[in-house]
């Protein structure tokens, strides 16, 4: 059983990683207008945005619309890797202590 949870723990955090890594390719690609009207910026943004919206209300929004700089990449980023190193690691501690 170990051994089960084990791939899916590892499946999990490349999955986030994964994610991760796709908040931050299509960051970048926001710089360039000409990248993100690309085929993959708007397929990139269909897969990015809806987890960004959630950090683009309430005070962030604030934030970037007097700046000009929106900080809901870094809170994301911010997020997954709380997840990723303590949220994870405690819940599949917890499953192993229950397993035995």
């Amino acid at each position: 059983m170990f051994n089960v949870l084990h791939i899916i723990y590892l499946a999990l955090t490349w999955i986030l990683w994964l994610y991760s890594l796709l908040i931050v390719i299509d960051a970048i690609l926001s710089w360039v207008p000409m990248l993100s009207n690309s085929v993959i910026g708007q397929f990139l943004d269909k897969i990015v945005n809806p987890y960004l919206n959630l950090f683009r209300k309430g005070p962030f929004a604030k934030l970037a619309y007097s700046t000009g700089i929106d900080v809901s990449p870094i809170i994301a980023l911010f997020i997954l890797y709380f997840i990723q190193n303590y949220v994870l690691i405690w819940i599949f501690n917890i499953l192993l202590r229950l397993i035995g």
